[in-house]
């Protein structure tokens, strides 16, 4: 069957994982300039991070940021503070009396074993890695799922490019399939404030995917993607994709999603348990669509077959709403007539 191309829990993992469309768990590789300083806010990944700042005394535009376009990430405010931590305690404490320093080991440099490779976690891998971490240190998420036949759902779009105008790819239509169960279940397009223990449920789907690039995983974001048909959506996913690979996606173009869309599949993996994109509260998992052994009305036959995957905040909501948005986006791959009722 079509396999979905490019690219999150993405992976997003989560994510962005993204043959299959773009797709499949964060931030896309540095730009070629910095842009310089301009008057307003300086760009932030997230208004934790500024009120991290202000309440440290930080001058965040004295910072520079290790994210895309500078944007400056938690980790660099946590630096930041640790650095000055340090300085202080320097200064408070006599230098100790100077030690003869043993001999390295032989064949180590500084005590690392010859042929050890140290990576610095920074740039976009180390965005990502703060993301990740801070994701599965705060979130309670699980997973369900399920298996689908995705037979019709092919055959559907076949016929839709047969018609005439632009393809649309199979991530399209997912993302078709997400709004629409989003909009019956919208307790997973939301967030929660840690600090106000508050259930932030959006009105709007701000919808990432996970995309694989030569830089690294990144999550571009789909704005409104709940008033989108599927022409619309695929010109965009394959836009974002586009800049995605050639890193010039923007901060705004990677942050402020609701709700990701991670396409493990072109790995051509059946099933994840991705990592949330942190700080949303779900993310669809999508596998590879396989031929495979599937009882088609009582009678064994040969369909095209995907596993899809729901990882969600647990805080936000119980097993039966996951389950039900779950088995409404599978009953949509099954039986893709089901969408006009939402049309």
């Amino acid at each position: 069957g079509e396999q979905l191309a490019g690219a999150s829990r993405r992976g997003l993992l989560a994510p962005a994982a993204p043959a299959q469309p773009a797709g499949s768990g964060p931030a896309s590789g540095r730009t070629a300039a910095r842009r310089e300083p301009v008057d307003g806010p300086v760009p932030v990944i997230s208004p934790l991070v500024r009120r991290l700042a202000r309440q440290n005394g930080l001058d965040l535009r004295k910072m520079t940021g290790s994210g895309p376009d500078g944007l400056i990430m938690r980790a660099d405010v946590e630096n930041a503070l640790r650095a000055a931590s340090a300085h202080g305690a320097a200064q408070e404490r006599p230098a100790p009396a100077a030690q003869p320093s043993a001999p390295a080991p032989a064949g180590t440099a500084q005590g690392i074993p010859a042929g050890v490779t140290r990576i610095p976690l920074k740039g976009i891998r180390g965005a990502v890695a703060d993301k990740l971490s801070r994701s599965r240190s705060e979130i309670p998420d699980a997973t369900c799922w399920v298996d689908a036949d995705a037979t019709e759902l092919m055959r559907t779009r076949a016929a839709m490019n047969a018609a005439g105008g632009p393809k649309i790819s199979v991530l399209a239509l997912l993302a078709r399939i997400c709004t629409a169960a989003l909009a019956r279940f919208p307790e997973l397009n939301s967030s929660v404030d840690t600090g106000t223990r508050e259930i932030v449920r959006y009105p709007e789907v701000h919808l990432g995917f996970a995309a694989q690039t030569d830089r690294g995983l990144v999550v571009p974001v789909v704005r409104d993607a709940h008033r989108r048909d599927a022409e619309s959506l695929t010109a965009e996913f394959a836009r974002l994709t586009e800049a995605a690979r050639a890193g010039t996606l923007t901060p705004a173009e990677l942050t402020g999603g609701t709700f990701t869309l991670n396409n493990y599949g072109v790995f051509g993996v059946d099933g994840s348990t991705p990592i949330i994109n942190h700080p949303e509260a779900a993310m669809l998992g999508v596998g590879r669509i396989v031929p495979k052994p599937w009882v088609h009305e009582g009678e064994l036959a040969v369909r095209q077959v995907v596993q899809l995957s729901l990882t969600f905040d647990h805080r936000v909501c119980d097993g039966g709403t996951a389950g039900g948005f779950l088995r409404y986006v599978a009953d949509c791959v099954e039986q893709p007539a089901v969408l006009l009722r939402t049309l």
